[in-house]
């Protein structure tokens, strides 16, 4: 009974975390790639040209389907020395300032993206054929949820600032 309970909660975590969900679909589908190239090339010494050029949009999005996860979570690297010596109100301006500085960026990420979306309409990968655009979109697609990310951090690290609770 409780490895049905078990599976139930992961089915719903994943469920609740799409990030995730295709993070994990994502490294599958390298590992399989990976591992038909290895076999392929050094096994039967017949090389797929395409095989390169898949794992590397798969790297592509996943690392970007990470960063939206980190920053969902409010667990990117950060020092906290500042933690220790602030007080809850300053220390939550401090991190209010940070974050205005990312949403600049990613403000800008997301224009730049756009920009390259309409330059890069026409344009194919050499092997499969795939739009450039499918490997582009995702850059100005995760830097908009991760605008959205920073904003609800900043406004619940806040409220804890301000004594309100998460």
């Amino acid at each position: 009974m409780s490895r049905d309970k078990t599976l139930r909660h992961v089915a719903r975590e994943l469920i609740r975390q799409p990030d995730l969900l295709f993070s994990m679909i994502i490294f599958l589908g390298f590992l399989v790639l990976c591992s038909l190239q290895v076999v392929v090339r050094f096994v039967l010494t017949l090389p797929l040209t395409w095989t390169e050029e898949l794992t590397s949009a798969l790297v592509i999005w996943m690392t970007f389907l990470g960063i939206i996860a980190v920053q969902r979570r409010d667990s990117q690297i950060r020092v906290e020395l500042l933690d220790s010596i602030l007080p809850p109100v300053p220390l939550a301006i401090i991190y209010g300032l940070f974050d205005i500085a990312v949403l600049a960026c990613l403000v800008a990420i997301v224009a730049g993206g756009w920009t390259t979306l309409e330059e890069t309409a026409y344009q194919r990968t050499p092997a499969l054929g795939i739009p450039l655009n499918v490997l582009i979109a995702v850059t100005p697609m995760a830097a908009a949820a991760m605008a959205v990310f920073v904003v609800r951090n900043a406004v619940r690290r806040l409220r804890r600032a301000l004594g309100g609770g998460t």
